[in-house]
């Protein structure tokens, strides 16, 4: 009874991995690329532990204020900004300031943090949620341990999540070992524009859910 869940969660959690390109998911190559594996894992942790969260709120009822029009608005606009500024000071780095921000390092809990931040402004990371989660429901609807089958499945699809981002990190990182200051300071650079562009995406996303393009 209890495998199917679990071969359901791995498969689904190796399915959406694949799919998602969100912010995060650039942050923890570029992460992996210039500051290790380590940190790359440690950035990962981040992203699980926000997932996490979310699936906890839906779990507690709070799903249906994250569904508001309003709610998705704000969420949406909250995200353009913040990736649209992080954006902007990595693609306007200079390279002397870059290498000099290369050099230090960065404690393992601003890592954690980022990858939890990145992972959560994406108003995309709790639609994916709202379909996992509902999908999943209807599935176990009729079973008598419904609560502990959703329970196997949704958190073998976490897990099954943060194992393939340890592998992007793991990938990442070989590249990484394989280039030199210069090289990071261009990804850099493409890391900024590439932050830039999702930021729009989320305006644009805004401005629909305004109905300003009717």
């Amino acid at each position: 009874m209890y495998l199917f869940p679990i071969l359901n969660g791995i498969w689904q959690g190796f399915f959406i991995s694949i799919l998602l390109f969100g912010p995060a998911f650039f942050k923890l190559i570029h992460t992996s690329i210039q500051e290790g594996f380590k940190k790359g894992v440690i950035l990962a942790s981040g992203v699980f532990l926000s997932d996490l969260l979310v699936v906890a709120l839906c779990i507690f009822g709070f799903s249906e204020f994250m569904q508001t029009a309003s709610f998705q608005k704000m969420y949406s606009l909250l995200g353009a900004i913040i990736l649209f500024l992080l954006g902007i000071k990595s693609f306007r780095h200079q390279y002397k300031a870059f290498l000099i921000s290369y050099s230090e390092r960065v404690p393992h809990s601003k890592s954690l943090m980022k990858g939890f931040a990145l992972n959560l402004v994406n108003p995309f990371t709790f639609i994916l949620w709202f379909n996992v989660l509902g999908s999943i429901s209807l599935k176990y609807a009729e079973e008598v341990q419904y609560k502990l089958l959703i329970s196997i499945n949704v958190f073998t699809i976490l897990l099954m999540l943060f194992l393939m981002d340890v592998l992007k990190v793991f990938l990442s990182h070989l590249i990484g070992k394989k280039l030199n200051a210069r090289i990071f300071f261009t990804i850099n650079k493409y890391f900024g524009l590439l932050l830039m562009i999702i930021g729009c995406i989320f305006l644009v996303r805004f401005t629909t859910l305004m109905g300003w393009w009717k």
